[in-house]
């Protein structure tokens, strides 16, 4: 009864406009207050939830990925990959999305992806004679990789309200991060082949060891992060401030670009940004608590293992029930909610607590470029200039991408695995 009563307030709550973090915080108020609770328990909960060493990485991944637009890394990365892919056909979709797999593992976040790949690409695109609904439709789709390269911002989340191994995460989506990417490169050339999109001038091998040369610095931090974290020698969240330290050191002693007139902005930015994710998972730490003590987890496995007989049907059921609501909410409170509810039912089906955070992180990051609420296709849809409905239609070839390595995932677990166990997770 208290959980229909949660999410009747915080769908009502949702209906009228209120933002999803203030939803959330009414309905787990409301659940305390009907149980009995005094409101300090609310309170309590929050802040017990947000005293954790491993939390601090989200800030500082955050600040790290806004440090990059700053510092000129990303104009680097794109230049580079310019240089390496740019003469194929539709060589600047193709350095879209590589570009989005290196600054994946730099921002950890598909939004900031959308927003500082797309808001240097696809007015680019757009005048080299590229449809606009296929450059942004391209440019959304291929940020869904940040999510998946270390860092991750959602994986870290995961592996926090799952007490999952950060490291062993951020190793389990490496390669199904390269695999969704190579294949949108590999959709990309047929499709600009059949359109005849422009492809430029290949670049000589001198321009190739330049842009290379230049990029390297830029090309560090992800290395350091996955070596790092791999190898055990740091932790996710000191890896996250050597991200902050080495983009601040490329920004003032190697590149030259960062203005420290500027640095306000960016820190206020990162603030802003930070403080909502970490308000969600405040919150939710608090509804996951009431779901707890309404026993939902046992009273879900329960019914499940004994209504469903199949593991695939029960699979079925909780990815159904994920892609609904990364239709309608944000990644973020999504995992922080049902990661704990829907992992020991996983774990019953046969999967893996590594390979079921790989699989919600891939079903969420479809929901970032699905209709009525995806960020990242409004933001798409705003730098283009595009209505989103036909940016969501021109991203579908690139998002089953997406589709067949969620599939893949769950029919050779190894793909998550693999690394993970190379690195002794």
């Amino acid at each position: 009864m208290i959980i229909l009563l949660m999410l009747i307030i915080f769908f009502a709550l949702m209906l009228f406009g209120v933002p999803i973090a203030f939803s959330l915080g009414a309905s787990a108020l409301s659940a305390v207050l009907l149980l009995g609770y005094d409101p300090v328990v609310f309170v309590h909960k929050m802040a017990n939830s947000l005293s954790s060493f491993s939390l601090i990485a989200v800030p500082l991944y955050v600040l790290a990925g806004n440090l990059c637009s700053e510092t000129g890394i990303t104009k680097r990365l794109v230049r580079m990959c310019d240089s390496l892919v740019g003469h194929i056909p539709g060589g600047t979709g193709l350095v879209n999305v590589l570009a989005s797999l290196f600054f994946g593992g730099i921002s950890g976040s598909a939004v900031a992806d959308t927003s500082a790949i797309g808001g240097m690409l696809i007015p680019i695109m757009k005048e080299e004679g590229y449809d606009s609904e296929f450059s942004g439709g391209i440019t959304m789709a291929s940020s869904t990789i940040g999510i998946l390269i270390p860092p991750s911002i959602p994986l870290c989340l995961y592996g926090i309200c799952t007490e999952t191994s950060i490291g062993a995460m951020f190793m389990a989506g490496f390669l199904p991060g390269i695999f969704v990417g190579f294949l949108q490169m590999i959709i990309c050339y047929f499709i600009s082949k059949k359109r005849s999109y422009p492809c430029k001038k290949k670049a000589t091998t001198k321009e190739i060891i330049f842009a290379i040369k230049d990029a390297l610095w830029a090309l560090g931090m992800p290395l350091i992060i996955f070596i790092g974290c791999g190898t055990g020698i740091v932790t996710a969240t000191e890896a996250g401030v050597i991200a902050v330290v080495y983009s601040l050191l490329i920004g003032f002693f190697v590149y030259h670009e960062l203005d420290v007139r500027r640095l306000p902005k960016v820190l206020l930015d990162s603030i802003i940004t930070s403080s909502v994710a970490l308000f969600i998972v405040g919150v939710a730490s608090v509804i996951s608590w009431i779901i707890n003590i309404e026993n939902i987890p046992a009273v879900l496995v329960d019914f499940l293992s004994t209504k469903v007989a199949s593991p695939f049907l029960i699979m079925l059921i909780i990815n159904v029930i994920l892609f609904i609501c990364g239709c309608f909410m944000d990644l973020v409170p999504i995992m922080l909610l049902f990661a704990p509810i829907f992992l020991p039912i996983a774990e019953q089906c046969g999967i893996n607590a590594i390979t079921f955070g790989i699989i919600m992180t891939v079903n969420l990051g479809i929901g970032l470029v699905t209709p009525p609420v995806g960020n990242c296709l409004f933001i798409a849809s705003e730098i283009s200039k595009t209505p989103a409905i036909k940016l969501f239609k021109a991203s579908l070839p690139f998002v089953m991408c997406n589709v067949l390595c969620f599939v893949l995932i769950h029919l050779i677990p190894g793909i998550t695995l693999w690394l993970p166990h190379l690195f002794k997770y």
